[in-house]
């Protein structure tokens, strides 16, 4: 990349007098962040000078996004020689290696660079091929697909396409109500938003939804009608109260985020979270909140990340993350009862069984953290009490773990 790109891509058309030498400063963080053993004025192997710019030499497998492109490559030859099981199992892989919109910790002028868009829409394009294949693919992979097809639509909340096959593959997977309701809030939505009614290719997989032609892999535990006995109980039989969903996840979630292989600075705040904790031995019997607050672009999230992987053994019962999109383009900040929502699904909360209400939903979500060791993680939260930050930290008081990234007011 050429240093006048790299000056244009972060300042514009009014960067300051020093820009190259800012650059050349940059440069040299990023060498010594991969090459940490690298001399002073030394050759860097990774990160090369050359015809005016600077060159990043890597390998296939040891680049996250050419690993992606590979595996998305040999996905589209395994779907023409028609194996789309076998095509769907290497896009879940692929989409496992996305942790977050291309530059999201940055600013959005920065972030608008077209090199950051096109990469987003490899994303994108990725997901919308994984859910066209799961229709056929069966219904664990249906699943799999699922979970970045969410995700995806959270963070493209007007994509019909997208929406189109996350209401035709939540069908499929057994959840129609789901699927129905998804398509009530997203025409409300256009409506209210744009003015506009939902376009065909949506309106095409409502009707599929409503007529029942999507395939179906596999369908939610069914709910016993008022007054129909529960499995194993004969009629006339009472039951005094029913209990809180049962969980059906057998795995406690890791849902962190991968760490970096390298992690340079910061000793001081690691130190200050760190020691929020109690010793090892210590079972403690209070919630532990911790916030890390600051500018766009200074590593908040990287930092608590990492963190989040050091203490995870200190939690066997969880972790869980979530981006509260505090700060996204779209304006889209996720609610309390999206956030808690999530949550619940991780822990094995079927969706029909989630309560409707936020109250409820919180009272639940206390419920299953008793007696837990969860680390929680939120990030790009506004602040710590607000949309969704307070509700989905605070669980039991057995909950040992919160760590919420923000930005102050008006940064």
């Amino acid at each position: 990349m050429a240093v006048h790109d790299i000056v244009d891509t972060l300042w514009g058309q009014a960067p300051p007098d020093s820009a190259v030498n800012v650059v050349q400063r940059h440069i040299g963080a990023l060498r010594r962040l991969l090459e940490p053993e690298l001399r002073a004025r030394g050759h860097s192997r990774w990160l090369v000078r050359g015809a005016g710019g600077y060159r990043l030499e890597v390998e296939p497998d040891s680049l996250d996004l050419l690993r992606f492109r590979a595996l998305r490559q040999e996905a589209a030859r395994s779907a023409h020689a028609g194996s789309p099981a076998r095509a769907t199992e290497l896009l879940i892989e692929a989409l496992r290696l996305w942790r977050a919109p291309v530059a999201s910790d940055i600013t959005p002028e920065v972030r608008s660079h077209p090199a950051f868009t096109a990469v987003d829409r490899e994303y994108l394009s990725a997901v919308k091929e994984a859910a066209d294949l799961a229709l056929t693919a069966g219904p664990e992979l249906g699943a799999g697909v699922l979970v970045a097809l969410r995700q995806a639509a959270a963070q493209h909340p007007l994509d019909e396409a997208l929406h189109a096959r996350l209401i035709v593959v939540l069908a499929s997977t057994g959840y129609q109500a789901e699927a129905l309701d998804l398509y009530r809030t997203l025409r409300a939505r256009l409506v209210e938003d744009l003015g506009l009614e939902p376009g065909p290719e949506l309106r095409s997989a409502h009707q599929r939804v409503l007529h029942q032609t999507v395939p179906s892999h596999a369908a939610p535990p069914a709910v016993p009608e008022e007054g129909d006995p529960e499995p194993g109980e004969e009629a006339g039989t009472s039951v005094a109260a029913e209990g809180p969903p049962s969980t059906t996840a057998t795995v406690p979630p890791a849902q962190l985020p991968p760490d970096l292989a390298v992690f340079t600075g910061r000793r001081r705040e690691l130190a200050q979270v760190k020691a929020l904790l109690p010793a090892p031995e210590e079972r403690p019997s209070m919630v532990v909140i911790s916030a890390i607050g600051g500018m766009v672009g200074i590593g908040k999230t990287t930092l608590a990340v990492h963190w989040a992987h050091q203490a995870a053994d200190r939690f066997p019962d969880g972790q869980l993350y979530v981006d509260l999109r505090g700060f996204h383009p779209t304006g889209t900040i996720m609610s309390p009862g999206e956030a808690i929502g999530t949550f619940l699904e991780a822990f094995g909360v079927p969706t029909h069984r989630i309560p409707a209400e936020l109250d409820a939903q919180t009272a639940l979500y206390r419920s299953l953290l008793a007696d837990r060791r969860v680390l929680i993680v939120l990030d790009n939260a506004q602040s710590v009490a607000d949309h969704g930050a307070g509700p989905a930290a605070v669980g039991a008081s057995s909950v040992r773990g919160g760590v919420s990234t923000t930005r102050p007011a008006g940064s």
